[in-house]
């Protein structure tokens, strides 16, 4: 995996006078956290950051075999892992009964549920809701917006079983347990407030998951709550913009003490919290490409796949980035509606930009079927290892190129930091980054190749190579997909040290057909899906 290398650098002034004591809150924790036991290596990875009016597939078909519930395409209906370590030490007492994710557009703070939908649940500021004025989702989707809302239940899993749609699972270090119960309700703040940012939504904000004898983990150990989506149970994101959710967990179950109105620091049952993590919603990739009609018929007297070739000749198989075009690539020949071909390669880019204040870093994943039509032909996916670009065979794979060699047109320089200034240029992903010179100014420098991200990082070079008449071989440009990141996300990149100023990536994606390739137009989404670490 490339490293997302960050060029902040922390700095702390410690003074005295007298007893004075000064603190300043970073917002990556609720008031007075510093109180609690807080929760740490936080991440919170969505099976989907598409909007939550978004279920469609490349085809703009809703909730198919190519956008199902809890796929990269559907952020209508997502799962969601979270995923900490403890602090407190309860494998004696106190056992951990309750667990509550109060989900919020500010990480501090009175709690607005996130979502884009107009009108006002509450515009008389109180908790009746009778007088709402907002639009539900089911009437603001088609209008490109939604509210987040946990919708139907989830049910709990057994012990050994993995969660499945419509479930969910609370594991202690890898272990799933048993007993959990939940609830969700609206939880947000209805006091006096002024529009846009006071506005509520009325939708269920908040889950409660209760257990009677409760969970033990040791000071440390990793815990996960983990939400598969279904058709009738899921998450709605928002429509746009991040959100944020507050995570507590308590030593009692009774759900008259597990409500956000108790300020966490006055709530003498909670065991760990007072913190946040964070997600933002992105839109997805869309790739367009065409297989032309074709016909080949001849007679001789010798079969070709049988006879010896000459020549090396080879046997083929039978600030944010811009999105213009709402993110619409056109793979193949611009000369011939955007088809491919058997004797060449052809190629697309884009982009994606991440900057997060998460300490523990981020990991980017992707998830998207490869390019399919309507009735269910499929251009082959490249596989989990990456492979040259082939012509003649069929292939669909994507990597990363170095965004850094791309010509830019002054938006921006390279050295324009000083030391300790907060003001610092796009990184470049995964090649390039920004790094500290002993001269305090910041230079481009190299990153080194990590483990994970080994598959996609040979996209530059040729797609292929033309230099011999008689041949098409293959090119140096290496590639991978696998077509089952469409229901679990595949990480391709992650920096866990520190938090990412602004991290770009330049995406290059590869089709190939082969002589047999169905006719038709292919289509697909992929969507890039980031998860910080607090």
């Amino acid at each position: 995996m490339y490293t997302l290398k960050s060029i902040v650098q922390r700095g702390t002034m410690l003074g005295a006078a007298g007893a004075l004591l000064v603190a300043a809150v970073v917002p990556a924790s609720s008031a007075f956290a510093d109180a609690l036991n807080p929760l740490t290596e936080r991440s919170l990875a969505l099976s989907s950051s598409a909007p939550g009016y978004t279920d469609t597939d490349g085809s703009g078909n809703a909730e198919t075999a190519y956008s199902p519930a809890g796929s990269g395409p559907n952020g209508k209906k997502t799962g969601q892992t979270f995923t900490f370590k403890v602090s407190t030490n309860s494998s004696v007492s106190p056992a951990i009964k309750a667990f509550t994710l109060q989900y919020c557009t500010t990480a501090a703070g009175n709690c607005f549920a996130p979502g884009d939908n107009t009108g006002d649940a509450s515009p008389n500021g109180d908790s009746d809701l009778s007088d709402s004025t907002r639009l539900d989702n089911a009437t603001s989707h088609p209008l490109g917006k939604s509210d987040l809302d946990v919708v139907g239940t989830f049910a709990n899993t057994t012990t050994t079983a993995a969660a499945v749609g419509g479930q969910f699972q609370v594991l202690v270090g890898g272990v799933a347990q048993n007993g959990w119960s939940i609830e969700t309700i609206n939880a947000e703040d209805h006091i006096t407030h002024t529009a846009p940012t006071g506005v509520t939504t009325g939708k269920k904000n908040m889950i409660r998951l209760t257990n009677g004898t409760g969970i033990n983990p040791a000071a440390g150990e990793v815990v996960q709550i983990v939400f598969k989506a279904s058709t009738s149970a899921y998450i709605t994101n928002p429509g746009s913009g991040s959100f944020f959710v507050k995570i507590n967990t308590y030593k009692t179950d009774a759900l008259n003490q597990l409500i956000p109105n108790i300020p966490s620091t006055a709530n003498t049952n909670i065991v760990d919290g007072g913190v946040t993590v964070a997600n933002v919603m992105t839109d997805s990739i869309h790739i367009t490409t065409k297989v032309l009609e074709t016909m080949s018929f001849s007679v001789g007297t010798e079969n070709r796949d049988t006879t010896a070739l000459t020549g090396g000749n080879v046997h083929g198989t039978c600030d944010p980035i811009l999105a213009p075009n709402d993110n619409r690539l056109n793979l193949g020949n611009p000369n011939a509606e955007y088809s491919l071909e058997t004797t060449r390669a052809w190629d697309v880019n884009s982009y994606w930009r991440l900057s997060s204040n998460s300490s523990g870093g981020a990991t980017v994943y992707y998830s998207g079927n490869t390019l399919a039509n309507t009735v269910g032909d499929e251009i082959a996916e490249v596989g989990e290892t990456k492979a040259a670009s082939t012509p003649g065979t069929e292939q669909f794979g994507l990597g990363f190129v170095d965004a850094g060699l791309d010509t830019f047109d002054g938006a921006f320089t390279t050295l324009v930091s000083a030391p300790n200034s907060r003001h610092k240029t796009p990184e470049s992903f995964p090649f390039r980054t920004l790094s500290t010179q002993t001269s305090g100014k910041y230079a481009i420098g190299t990153l080194p190749a990590q483990p994970i991200s080994t598959n996609y990082n040979a996209a530059t070079g040729s797609l292929y190579d033309d230099t011999d008449p008689s041949s098409v071989q293959p090119g140096t440009a290496q590639f991978a997909f696998q077509k089952s990141s469409l229901t679990t996300p595949v990480p391709i990149a992650q920096q866990n040290d520190q938090v990412i100023s602004c991290a770009t990536a330049k995406m290059r994606y590869v089709g190939n057909i082969g002589a047999d390739t169905p006719a038709g137009v292919y289509t697909t989404k992929i969507n890039y899906l980031a998860a910080p670490q607090y």
